[in-house]
């Protein structure tokens, strides 16, 4: 399938995969006082093409959306799922096992909520994530095992840099880290979009992007002012941004049922 047929039958699904209530916002932003309370999006996306579903990231846990006053992870951090991700997979008309290929951002609890639903998926990361996932000192880099342990590791293919998901340029996991050691973002071309960046937790608002301020704890401060920097440079050429924690910014984005073209 050329590049051209491939691109005007793309489709993407935005899913809305739960809300992050954070008592202390400067955790995240280097522009927030101590104490700024604030509401973050949590999201994942269904890509549809021509040869296979993938879903990239799979959100916070389904079963939190039992309890509507939400999960309370430590003092500062409140998780609520006010819709779950299977619920809206089947709005659409799909159900976890039409889905053969997870892409995952990085492994960090909000991004790998659902992989339970997905047992029989190939897992597309970057080998660097792998190795700090699965690694001695996981826990000291900020992973929880536990909320991964679903994964089967004999489906993990392993990345290393850019990676043509289907093979015709349309689907392109690109190399973002900083954040985490293997922190990636899919670089998707929608026929009527345009060219979108899936850019996960590279920053955490639009204002932070654009001033190319960096999380003080990430993983790399350096390389992740290097993958700003990358990301500004496919701006610069066309590609939209779409940070996955910005709340203002992701309402102007269509969710599902409703879809990107």
């Amino acid at each position: 399938m050329s590049t051209s047929t491939a691109t005007a039958n793309l489709r993407l699904q935005v899913l809305d995969t739960g809300l992050i209530q954070c008592a202390d916002y400067a955790l995240y932003s280097p522009a927030a006082p101590p104490g700024t309370e604030v509401e973050m999006s949590v999201r994942s996306y269904l890509v549809e093409h021509p040869d296979g579903l993938l879903l990239w990231d799979t959100g916070i846990a389904d079963s939190i959306a039992a309890r509507p006053e939400g999960e309370r992870l430590n003092e500062t951090h409140v998780f609520r799922v006010p819709v779950t991700l299977r619920g809206q997979l089947e709005a659409i008309g799909r159900a976890p096992a039409d889905i053969g290929l997870l892409g995952l951002s990085h492994l960090h609890i909000d991004h790998v909520g659902n992989l339970d639903l997905f047992p029989g998926a190939t897992a597309l990361m970057q080998r660097a994530e792998y190795d700090a996932a699965y690694g001695p000192d996981a826990e000291a880099l900020t992973y929880i095992p536990e909320t991964y342990a679903a994964l089967d590791q004999g489906k993990i293919q392993k990345i290393v840099g850019r990676h043509d998901v289907f093979g015709d340029g349309t689907v392109v996991m690109v190399p973002l880290p900083g954040h985490t050691p293997g922190h990636q973002g899919l670089l998707v071309a929608l026929p009527e979009t345009g060219r979108v960046l899936l850019a996960g937790d590279l920053a955490y608002s639009v204002a932070d992007y654009a001033a190319g301020a960096v999380r003080a704890l990430n993983f790399d401060l350096d390389a992740s002012r290097e993958s700003i920097d990358a990301a500004k440079a496919l701006e610069a050429r066309g590609v939209e941004i779409w940070l996955h924690h910005d709340i203002d910014a992701q309402r102007e984005i269509a969710t599902a049922p409703g879809y990107n073209g």
